[in-house]
């Protein structure tokens, strides 16, 4: 487990976080963990809502809500979907966020090797 620094967004970043939408996986660089990291995946969501969902030890997966505990109408994203049924979890609608593991309570980003590795295999 590495150290991260609190800091706004830079394209020097080593961590990451990825947006998942029907039809794209984006990377997006972030050096922001906790608080900062909330704050950034609402931001990407474009939602005050949001729910995480704890996926195994090394994910989290964040997707929007109409109201807190009512999910969003529409057909499931394929991507964000599949992550969370291979974790139990019901499907997601709309974009969703997948940051690393939550650590104490505060989620963190995904380191650099993990970032790729998860986005080749959500593109298919």
């Amino acid at each position: 487990m590495a150290f991260f620094r609190r800091s706004k967004a830079s394209s020097n970043a080593t961590t990451a976080l990825l947006v998942v939408t029907d039809s794209d996986v984006t990377r997006v660089n972030t050096d922001s963990y906790g608080t900062d990291l909330v704050q950034e995946v609402a931001k990407l969501l474009r939602s005050g809502n949001i729910r995480s969902t704890k996926l195994g030890n090394d994910l989290t997966l964040w997707h929007a809500e109409v109201s807190p505990g009512q999910a969003q109408p529409g057909r499931p994203n394929p991507a964000a979907s599949q992550l969370a049924a291979e974790h139990g979890h019901p499907p997601v609608s709309g974009p969703a966020v997948v940051t690393g593991a939550l650590l104490y309570g505060s989620p963190y980003p995904l380191d650099a090797d993990e970032t790729e590795r998860l986005a080749a295999r959500l593109r298919g």
